[in-house]
């Protein structure tokens, strides 16, 4: 998403990131919690609305800030031109067989951690209309954590190191959502949601090693979201149990020995602890 030879604005980014959505977060935690529009937000019309205002405004926080920061650098002129850094991929051929391996790999993850809460033999199906929806719905973040962030931060850190704070930082990003009650996040285990969005750092940052394209992870983000829709994730409810660890240890073992392969190709320094 940034040129690569300028100076990244990590903690600018970071505060417009959570300034915008802890901002929109606050404006639906006082609705709901002073009542002003209870009859509303109780109805269909209601849970729409604030899927829509949480999705555009604090879900999209991390595209609405690379944006921002992209206009004042003068790297891009307006939203035409975000797009198609959004959309740009090297090899196209190869950026969909990569998405479309990484989305047949978590299906079988969440077929495997979670309970199915359908009964046809074509379920994955079902997950399609989730799909796009997803991307409003938690997709756009992605030109923000693994467009930028992620790529930023291995500059200085190395792989493992950059990714387990970005997947830190993702997980407190999401805290007020944890105190909106129409989205059904606070019913979430704040110890498995953590494992889970750090797991899920790995996994999402080596797909955009592999690919170079933040479309693809927009893409994958949102059948994340939309497979969870489809296999109920019990163990987020409760403190991981060892299943739950051992399938994420093995993601992110897997995630580690594939980028250290990918940056060893491209003649890069990974595990070095700090880069100068």
């Amino acid at each position: 998403m940034w040129n690569e030879n300028t100076k990244k604005p990590i903690w600018s980014f970071l505060a417009l990131t959570f300034l915008i959505a802890w901002v929109c977060e606050g404006v639906l935690i006082l609705l709901e919690q002073t009542g002003i529009i209870s009859d509303f937000l109780s109805g269909i019309g209601g849970f729409i609305f604030v899927i829509m205002f949480r999705g555009i405004g604090a879900g999209s926080a991390p595209a609405w800030a690379m944006f921002i920061l992209l206009i004042k650098q003068g790297q891009i002129r307006g939203f035409k031109d975000f797009f198609l850094r959004i959309f740009k991929a090297e090899k196209k051929l190869k950026t969909v067989m990569i998405t479309t391996l990484f989305f047949i790999a978590y299906f079988i993850v969440a077929m495997i951690s979670g309970v199915y809460l359908g009964d046809t033999w074509y379920f994955a199906l079902l997950a399609l209309p989730w799909l796009f929806a997803g991307i409003i719905g938690g997709g756009m973040e992605e030109p923000g954590w693994r467009g930028f962030l992620q790529p930023a931060l291995e500059e200085k850190l190395n792989f493992i190191v950059a990714t387990l704070i970005v997947g830190v930082i993702w997980t407190i990003w999401h805290f007020p959502a944890f105190f909106i009650q129409s989205i059904g996040m606070s019913y979430l285990n704040i110890m498995s949601y953590t494992l889970s969005c750090i797991t899920l750092s790995f996994i999402m940052a080596t797909l955009y090693k592999f690919t170079k394209c933040v479309f693809s992870v927009i893409l994958f983000h949102s059948w994340v979201n939309a497979l969870g829709n489809v296999f109920l994730q019990e163990h987020l409810l409760s403190p991981p149990g060892i299943k739950v660890m051992i399938i994420s240890a093995i993601l992110i073992i897997t995630s580690i020995v594939i980028c250290v392969f990918l940056d060893k190709n491209n003649g890069k320094q990974c595990m070095v602890w700090y880069k100068h």
